[in-house]
């Protein structure tokens, strides 16, 4: 299972040429216009700003994803649309002959699964320049997004996905890329304690599927108005799995500050549960999965670095607030910080 995770993460991203994807837009989709390349990290995609003065997004899936997983992320889509979080979530946009996804050859033999997506307006902010407004309203649309989903369900919805970290017990077989004896050691204590005292209570937990990246970089912001959401993006990481780790991927985000503060992560929580309340159990794990979220982005980072000395910098440096966040949040006792986010979100079951 870890390897087919790791086959999709270690696939070279598609590299079909500019003309062929004009072809592609202009024959099946009836679209012609400008094509501005997405950064992507497994896929290849485009912005396409077309000249009737429309713009969406083309992408191409890794040929190391079965196209079972493809209609999965495309099913999920589908099925939100008319629901209440319609209009904040990408729309799947037909081909002219009404199909939502098509195969397409390139020359060294793969077949590559490219669909069109409707792109979203709106504005990408920083971290710290969220207010508690944006933050509120951030966990406000994710639950209103996993009450769109709940119910939702697809023979492919569970796959093997290193960025799900209900399945963080294969990061132990990576540990071997972290080359720092004193980091490898930590992480291996939090793998540890995941598997000890996290992944044997997650089956009696609430599970469906989720969306599973909700960071800054994924939440979009209206541009007139900067507290309030106008989209949410990326679904290629939704799985299923507990409904609290879409919570806890998003806190992991959260309490990065330098100075240690969890009040961004807290006013998240806070706007989450006023819709979608946390059981006891719900709380007392995600502390843990917090921690095992930023875990994950350290393992991986430093996996992928191995693989790609010549950019072993620049990857690593994606992993320093995970690092930071590890060892400031990290340290704190997980009850304690239970006791917090109840206090802080007044609503405990």
């Amino acid at each position: 299972m870890l390897a087919d995770a790791m086959t999709l993460l270690t696939t070279d991203r598609p590299a079909l040429p500019e003309a062929r994807i004009a072809d592609v837009l202009r024959k099946h989709y009836g679209l012609v216009g400008k094509l501005e390349p997405q950064d992507s990290e497994r896929d290849q995609n485009f912005l396409v700003q077309t000249t009737a003065g429309h713009a969406c997004i083309l992408k191409v899936a890794n040929a190391a994803e079965a196209e079972s997983i493809t209609d999965f992320q495309l099913a999920a889509l589908l099925h939100l649309e008319n629901s209440p979080v319609d209009g904040l979530v990408p729309k799947v946009i037909r081909t002219t002959d009404g199909d939502t996804r098509l195969r397409v050859s390139v020359d060294d033999g793969h077949v590559h699964t490219v669909r069109v997506l409707s792109w979203l307006p709106g504005t990408l902010l920083p971290p710290d320049d969220l207010s508690p407004h944006a933050l509120y309203r951030m966990g406000e649309s994710l639950a209103a997004l996993g009450k769109a989903l709940a119910g939702f369900e697809h023979p492919a919805s569970n796959y093997p996905l290193l960025w799900d970290i209900k399945q963080a017990s294969g990061l132990g077989e990576l540990l071997d890329t972290v080359t720092d004896p004193a980091l490898r050691e930590a992480l291996e204590r939090h793998l540890d304690t995941f598997l000890s005292e996290v992944q044997p209570r997650l089956a009696d937990l609430r599970w469906q599927v989720i969306h599973n990246d909700l960071n800054p970089g994924n939440v979009l912001f209206r541009d007139d108005n900067h507290d309030e959401i106008a989209g949410i993006i990326d679904f290629g990481d939704m799985i299923r799995s507990p409904l609290v780790i879409d919570a806890a991927v998003a806190c992991a985000y959260l309490c990065r500050r330098d100075d240690g503060s969890l009040a961004d992560m807290l006013e998240f929580l806070r706007g989450y549960t006023a819709l979608t309340p946390l059981t006891e159990d719900e709380f007392e794990l995600l502390p843990y999965l917090v921690v095992i979220r930023n875990v994950t982005t350290v393992v991986i980072s430093h996996w992928r670095a191995s693989m790609y000395p010549e950019n072993r910098a620049y990857i690593l440096r994606s992993a320093d607030r995970a690092l930071h966040m590890l060892n400031t949040f990290g340290q704190r006792p997980p009850n304690a910080v239970t006791r917090e986010m109840q206090e802080h979100c007044g609503n405990h079951d």
